[in-house]
């Protein structure tokens, strides 16, 4: 009878207890289809144990609630359409509520249960207008709308699915606002069921709270769609004076937003508009309150970064990139190079303190004391080193897991930098699912992308550069090199590091490698060869590789951590330190589709950088609006 549709976008700390209120409905007779827009936490594993044949799956590249939504109708098998967010709950006689107001109103157009806003342990009920104590039809849904909170609200609401394709469903191109623009569709030519208990449980958290950048400086869409219908005559007559008090309401609420944001002279320019007279009581009280100081500034969150090591080669120019970004606008960045051990003597005035050291036991007693001499600091560990394959190199692996718990117990959340590294967080419940957030790394590209495009050539140019560690597998390499013929491939090796002396010993050895030694423009010695080889035997995520994307260079990366998922249509993956396969990998080379896989690198890495910090930016608001 019943398709539920929920959009799903990094909602891991809440989705599974929102998926189990539909699943325990005492209404049977439904299929709950989760559309996941692009989530970059472990929001999909949480679903993983949920077994139930009424569950299913959809995913898609992050595009937004509406086409969440909308994917979901195009889905949908049953007549009847229900939506709820991922972080809201239905009381168990949602559903059977919703079926019994369609039978007793099957002309309505939307039918829907009172709600209540939670926030913590406290509930608030919805004030809707003119709402008695039985289920009832409104047949001027404006009227209601505009003298308290929206009858209508995207987490308690059935639609039937022909009405939904009618009116073209959810307006994809409105940023805000857009489910009160199908609201009102359906406001100017249906009426309205409610029943009056409070069935739905909207959580006022943080993602759902709007921040300050987002608060709207003029009209809504929605609004100024039906003005239009207003001007032009189409709105019916019964509605006109209704549908202007709702305009009027919406502009005066925005002006309430952008008085309480610091805003008065935005504020008085919203309250100008003559159509607020329509609610001259609201109007007259906001235009006042537009003169009066307000009473908290807006400051900006300070986030502090904690490195034990100025010269931390990747992860310093990440986090460079991080605090130079449009991110500053928002947020107040500052950095502390500091012995780890020695933290029980800092108290730091910031909000968030993200910790990018790598965890070991001597660390740990300064971090218990980091934690008690900043209480109210979020302390957060992005996790840098770590990995399922490094777990492989230590010798006693219980203490090695027992090390890593030790340090997430303290902290409030763990940052993973790949999937395959958050997996690997995951499965072996090194801590609570809900504190891991996953943030694929990423750096300024632009002059990555600016390298020209190079057709494949014989000899083939393979390159390989970064630290010279073992980690890396350049030694792999130098074993290989001497067994392909040197007519056909020539190796350009770049770096520094602790296995400089022994990898430029043997490299100076071979007629097919070319040692090149430190190299300052990446960019310019990336633009010389055909392909990158990334043969390392453990990386959590690989910029080398995100680098080599940028520039469009096909990758043969080994087959650990964070590397294949970013070699996907774009090179080869190989097992690690394995010299016979890197070796058979090199061989075919010359046959794979180099030049496209090039290009289609470039195209993955051209959007890497916006998604990085648009990631962020969500994560950052996250943290400072709930802990605020």
């Amino acid at each position: 009878m019943f398709s539920i549709i929920m959009p799903l976008y990094n909602k891991a700390a809440e989705v599974r207890d929102s998926v189990c209120s539909v699943l325990e409905q005492t209404e049977p007779d439904f299929e709950l289809l989760v559309i996941d827009d692009g989530s970059t936490d472990n929001s999909i594993e949480q679903l993983v144990t949920i077994q139930d044949p009424r569950l299913r799956l959809i995913q898609q590249p992050n595009a937004g609630v509406s086409a969440a939504r909308n994917r979901g109708i195009q889905a949908a098998a049953y007549a009847y359409v229900a939506f709820i967010d991922a972080d809201d709950r239905w009381e168990k006689d949602f559903l059977a509520r919703i079926k019994n107001l369609i039978q007793a109103y099957p002309q309505a157009g939307a039918w829907a249960t009172a709600y209540v806003f939670q926030q913590g342990a406290q509930l608030t009920p919805a004030r809707i207008y003119g709402l008695g104590d039985k289920p009832t039809l409104i047949h001027d849904y404006f009227a209601v709308a505009g003298r308290g909170d929206l009858p209508l609200m995207a987490s308690g609401v059935c639609i039937p699915r022909q009405i939904l394709k009618q009116s073209g469903g959810f307006p994809e191109q409105q940023q805000q606002g857009e489910d009160q623009a199908l609201w009102a569709w359906i406001g100017l030519r249906y009426p309205i069921a409610i029943d009056p208990a409070p069935c739905v449980h909207y959580q006022l958290s943080a993602s759902n709270r709007v921040s300050l950048k987002q608060i709207p400086q003029q009209e809504l869409p929605y609004s100024r769609d039906l003005q239009q219908q207003l001007n032009a005559g189409v709105v019916p007559r019964a509605l006109r004076n209704s549908v202007a008090r709702y305009i009027a309401g919406h502009l005066v609420h925005l002006a309430q937003l952008n008085v309480r944001a610091g805003r008065p002279g935005i504020a008085r320019s919203l309250l100008a508009d003559r159509r607020t007279r329509k609610t001259p009581l609201r109007r007259l009280k906001w235009w006042l309150r537009s003169y009066l100081p307000v009473s908290r500034p807006v400051t900006k969150a300070r986030v502090l970064h904690l490195l034990n090591d100025t010269d931390m080669g990747g992860i310093k120019s990440v986090v460079d990139s991080l605090v130079q970004s449009s991110l500053a606008e928002d947020f107040k960045f500052e950095f502390v190079c500091i012995n780890p051990q020695s933290w029980w003597r800092q108290h730091y005035q910031a909000q968030l303190i993200m910790l990018h050291y790598a965890c070991n036991w001597r660390n740990l007693p300064g971090l218990v004391v980091l934690r008690l001499r900043n209480p109210r600091a979020r302390i957060i560990i992005q996790e840098h080193h770590y990995t399922q394959a490094f777990e492989r190199t230590v010798p006693c692996v219980w203490r090695f897991r027992a090390m890593l718990r030790a340090h997430y117990y303290l902290v409030h959340r763990v940052i993973a930098i790949s999937q395959g590294q958050a997996r690997w967080l995951i499965q072996q419940v090194l801590f609570s699912p809900n504190k891991l957030h996953t943030i694929p790394q990423s750096r300024h590209l632009h002059e990555f992308l600016q390298v020209p495009l190079k057709n494949p050539q014989e000899p083939l140019i393979l390159a390989a550069y970064g630290r010279f560690h073992w980690q890396k597998g350049f030694d792999l390499l130098l074993e290989v090199m001497p067994r392909l013929p040197p007519s056909q491939f020539h190796l350009l090796l770049a770096g520094a590091g602790e296995q400089e002396t022994q990898l430029k010993a043997k490299a100076d050895k071979l007629e097919q490698v070319t040692y090149c030694g430190i190299i300052s423009d990446v960019p310019k010695f990336l633009a010389c060869c055909d392909v990158v080889l990334i043969p390392s035997r453990f990386e959590p995520f690989g910029l080398v590789c995100l680098e080599a994307k940028a520039a469009a260079k096909p990758v043969l990366v080994s087959n650990v951590d964070g590397l294949p998922e970013q070699a996907q249509g774009c090179g080869l993956v190989v097992n690690a330190d394995d010299a016979e396969a890197l070796y058979q990998a090199l061989l075919k080379l010359p046959q794979q589709p180099l030049s496209s896989w090039g290009s289609e690198g470039r195209i993955q890495a051209q959007t890497a950088w916006d998604n990085y910090v648009k990631r962020w930016r969500h994560y950052l608001q996250q943290e400072i609006n709930t802990h605020a």
